[in-house]
């Protein structure tokens, strides 16, 4: 990320909205599980760079829209290169079903750790 100049907050929205397209700005608060003020940071950071687009809702003035520009969506593509170049390299010795397998181990280990930090725990996450 440091090449493309993201924080890992930044990056985190924009896929968010690449994901699931135009969010209301207090559901990404929600979504995202950042604090409304730090959130208005990111937003604004990314908004100077031309990442994003805010809009007022036309239903609700009070509400903002949130969405993912076109040079947004261009920097997530060059980032997304980039870790399959990354990919590649790492795990040039392992066949496909190989990389199958490991994909799908540590995606079963992220939804893991995502399960017991939605639960409440005195442990954290």
């Amino acid at each position: 990320m440091a090449p493309i100049g993201l924080r890992p907050r930044e990056l985190l929205a924009l896929q968010h909205l690449r994901e699931r397209g135009p969010s209301a700005q207090q559901m990404l608060v929600e979504s995202l599980g950042i604090d409304a003020t730090n959130l208005v940071g990111v937003l604004n950071s990314l908004e100077d760079a031309d990442l994003i687009r805010r809009r007022r809702d036309r239903a609700d003035r009070r509400r903002a829209i949130i969405e993912l520009s076109t040079k947004g969506d261009q920097v997530l593509a060059k980032l997304d290169r980039a870790l399959r170049e990354i990919d590649d390299e790492m795990l040039a010795t392992l066949t496909t079903l190989q990389r199958e397998a490991l994909s799908g181990l540590l995606a079963q280990a992220v939804e893991n750790i995502h399960a017991a930090c939605v639960q409440p725990s005195d442990e954290g996450c």
